[in-house]
């Protein structure tokens, strides 16, 4: 039986409250019961030795009284006065008989018996209680208890005159068996007599104290009966031990001192003791049969609770499977089980409503009513084992974050509900999933003979279901769509692989401005290779074991010829891959967010970097490439301000490139930012100034210190007169609106002199120098620095 069951509990509870209440009954009856017939049983061993003291009294009154009669009869006094033996002791034998006593006998003045009738008392002999004799020696009667031979007697001394005393009379009644019987039955308590020895000894019977006669039937209960205490002790005898057979108590009837005498009352409680057994028993047979209708009631009730609570738990757990069925109440169950088993019922229900709810939930989206990504997933998985072909195409809104931003959330959520109606008509068979924000999944089946021309005509059609702007809130909104398509199983052959490839096709179509594009053969290991990368690029990060590392390419001032500015560039140098081109890693960090933290390391390479070169007295502004994410950070000038302090340089050390196109992505918050950044002392650079197509008006807006025309106006620029056109009017107008000009992609002398004639302020390219790491721009400024000397020293000799 598991102790930790309800029905256990509830039994356990229940036949253990009973048994406590009815053994606290049994025990407080018990107790009271003995208490009561304890104090009964003292009560009555108190009367009984009142009564036997009385019958002691009146026996010694009527011995008195006889005694007198024989001491006043004038022959026995002649008798005496004459010494006549004869006659005296056979007056002493008749008046013995007459009076029913046991000892009768004479003594003179001298303590001398005389006469006697029994051999207890010596005739010839010396009293042995001389000393009792002194009140009869003075004429008055006295009674007391004397061991006499080998009994007890109630002896009486009477004195005897003629006129004066001249004899006393002894009259003597043996306290026997005969006579303890006697006085038993009429006191009720048993009686026994003995006699006190000295501490230490020891009665022939083996007992402390001499026992003459007794009421008791044997020495053992004689023994029991002297031993036993004065009053009955409790009855309740709990500790087991052994029953208390009397109450026994002493009372000295002698008056002397010579050999004391005492009787022994005695109240035997065998009977008592019996009968409060009896009724002890019969209350623990009644408390056993409470118990077991408790237990049996207990039993009864507990199942009737807990039948129906494991059909609920049984129930509970099918619910918990997430089998729901009808629940009805048991038949003759009380109301509150019903009631329970009705709120089970209720409660099944409503799971069973809300869990077809939240599974529809968990498999729809819950705006268009589409499947979801995990339910698309599913189809997917469903469609291949199936193995019949079919096209998966993934459609991705164009530009529906401006839509959003621009038109609120309401009227996008109207678009989208829109486009998921158009495609719903074209799956027809096939099936159609939201799975982000702006981005759609269309299985639509397939003939068996697919081709690519097939695939790319039903792409066109999804393209041409969009073209019709849609309605919302009356506002007529353009929709425009890239999609990537896959074929299964010419393409993919699993529900993954069939997901990430048109995920892979729909990135191509965006990377390349394209409104479809269908998956080609190997784009899956370019895909796993950009992971790669990635991956890697994250690590490189946080190990920082040399893998980035910075390289700087000199600017030269043509106004001074000296080198005094230079562009930080980061290169990758992978253990395995070997040099990874910036352009791949960065474009990848710029669309996965990594950029940031990229930006960040770069930023404080180059300010150690910079701060190292000041302590070897070389004044470089380091220009660092920030893309439009960077700049739209809104802690970027707080972490510039703190790596600065950290390395103790001022932000005029640095400045801030950022290409044109970035600038115009969100004009405003990029020119408030650049601002930001300029006041406090950052010089900003406007890069591949001229490709980005930018009107003249924005560009002027822009707070930027410096333009950096793009070296694909430079690199060709002493032999092409279209690129010298270009140049010269930017440099106009840089010289007009107060900016500072570099030209990178210098790679001849022809193209710095043509620059330096137009005006220009710094050129950068491979005639210069070739970006190079940090331990090599101090010896390569050495020697620029020297050739620059040399040079000067040949022109002044030529002049």
């Amino acid at each position: 039986m598991r102790l930790n069951t309800f029905r256990t509990q509830i039994l356990l509870f229940a036949a253990g409250l009973t048994a406590l209440a009815a053994l606290s009954i049994l025990v407080l009856v018990l107790y009271s019961a003995g208490e009561t017939i304890r104090n009964k049983v003292n009560n009555d061993l108190t009367a009984a030795v009142e009564v036997f003291k009385n019958t002691i009294d009146m026996r010694q009154q009527q011995l008195m009284t006889s005694a007198a009669i024989l001491v006043s009869d004038f022959g026995f006094k002649q008798a005496l006065a004459s010494q006549d033996k004869e006659t005296v002791a056979s007056m002493l034998e008749n008046h013995g008989s007459r009076i029913r006593s046991d000892l009768m006998f004479m003594v003179d003045v001298n303590a001398r018996v005389t006469a006697s009738t029994d051999s207890d008392v010596r005739e010839g002999e010396l009293f042995a209680y001389a000393p009792a004799l002194a009140g009869a020696l003075q004429g008055q009667i006295s009674a007391d208890f004397f061991v006499l031979g080998n009994h007890i007697y109630q002896l009486l001394l009477i004195p005897v005159q003629a006129p004066r005393v001249i004899a006393i009379a002894g009259v003597g009644f043996r306290m026997d068996e005969r006579l303890a019987r006697q006085l038993a039955r009429s006191s009720g308590i048993d009686v026994t007599f003995v006699e006190q020895q000295t501490p230490g000894m020891r009665s022939p019977r083996g007992m402390s104290h001499l026992v003459y006669s007794s009421s008791l039937p044997d020495d053992e209960r004689i023994l029991q009966a002297i031993e036993a205490p004065g009053y009955a002790r409790a009855l309740s005898n709990w500790r087991g031990g052994s029953m208390q057979r009397f109450a026994s108590q002493w009372l000295t009837i002698s008056g002397h001192d010579t050999v004391p005498v005492s009787v022994v009352l005695s109240a035997d409680l065998q009977s008592t003791f019996d009968g409060y057994v009896r009724l002890r028993n019969r209350i623990l047979q009644v408390t056993m049969v409470i118990i077991v209708l408790a237990v049996a009631g207990s039993i009864v009730m507990a199942r009737r609770l807990t039948v129906p609570l494991k059909r609920l738990v049984r129930d509970a757990r099918a619910i918990a499977r997430g089998e729901f069925h009808r629940i009805d109440p048991p038949q003759g169950a009380n109301y509150e089980i019903q009631t329970l088993v009705s709120a089970f019922h209720t409660m099944n229900n409503d799971l069973a409503e809300r869990e077809q709810e939240i599974r529809y939930q968990a498999l729809h989206d819950s705006l268009t009513g589409l499947l979801n990504r995990v339910s698309m997933l599913s189809e997917l998985e469903r469609r291949v084992a199936a193995g019949e072909p079919f096209m998966l195409a993934d459609i991705n809104i164009r530009g529906f974050k401006n839509i959003n931003d621009s038109l609120g959330a309401d009227v996008g959520d109207g678009c989208l509900t829109r486009v998921a109606q158009r495609l719903a008509m074209l799956a027809q068979k096939g099936a159609l999933a939201r799975v982000a924000g702006d981005e759609f999944v269309l299985l639509m089946p397939c003939p068996d003979a697919v081709t690519s021309l097939w695939a790319e005509a039903h792409g066109w059609k999804i393209l041409h279901t969009m073209n019709t702007p849609v309605e919302v809130k009356g506002i007529s909104v353009s929709i425009d769509v890239r999609v990537g398509l896959v074929l299964f199983p010419l393409q993919a052959d699993t529900a993954a692989q069939l997901i990430r490839r048109t995920n892979i096709a729909l990135e191509y179509a965006r990377s390349q401005k394209i409104s479809l594009f269908l998956y080609e053969d190997g784009m899956d290991q370019q895909h796993l290779k950009t992971l790669h990368i990635l991956k890697s690029l994250k690590q490189a990060l946080i190990l920082n074991d040399g893998q980035l590392q910075m390289y700087y390419q000199p600017k030269k001032n043509l106004a001074t010829g000296c080198v005094d500015k230079a562009e930080a560039l980061i290169r990758w140098f992978h253990p395995q891959d070997g040099f990874i081109a910036p352009d791949l890693f960065i474009e990848l960090a710029e669309q996965t967010g990594l950029i940031g933290q990229l930006t960040d390391w770069v930023i404080s390479q180059v300010l150690e970097h910079v701060a190292a070169w000041r302590r070897d007295n070389i004044d470089l502004q380091v220009s660092i490439n920030m893309s439009a994410q960077d700049i739209s950070r809104d802690d970027l000038l707080t972490a510039l301000t703190q790596q600065l302090q950290h390395y103790q340089l001022q932000p005029g050390d640095i400045c801030l490139e950022i290409t044109e196109r970035d600038m115009m992505q969100d004009e405003e918050k990029t020119r408030q930012q650049l601002q930001a950044l300029r006041d406090h002392g950052f010089r900003i650079s406007m890069d591949d100034y001229g490709i980005g197509y930018s009107a003249l008006s924005k560009i002027a807006r822009m707070p930027v210190d410096e333009i950096k025309i793009d070296k694909c106006f430079i690199l060709k620029l002493a032999d092409t007169q279209e690129d010298q056109i270009i140049v010269r009017s930017t440099l106009t107008m840089a010289h007009e609106l107060g900016l500072s000009v570099t030209a990178e992609g210098v790679e001849n002398q022809a193209s710095e002199a043509w620059l330096q004639a137009a005006g220009c302020h710094y050129i950068q390219g491979y005639y210069l120098c070739r970006p190079m790491a940090f331990d090599q721009v101090q010896p390569w400024l050495t020697e620029f620095r020297q050739r620059a000397a040399s040079a000067g020293q040949q022109q002044e000799i030529s002049s």
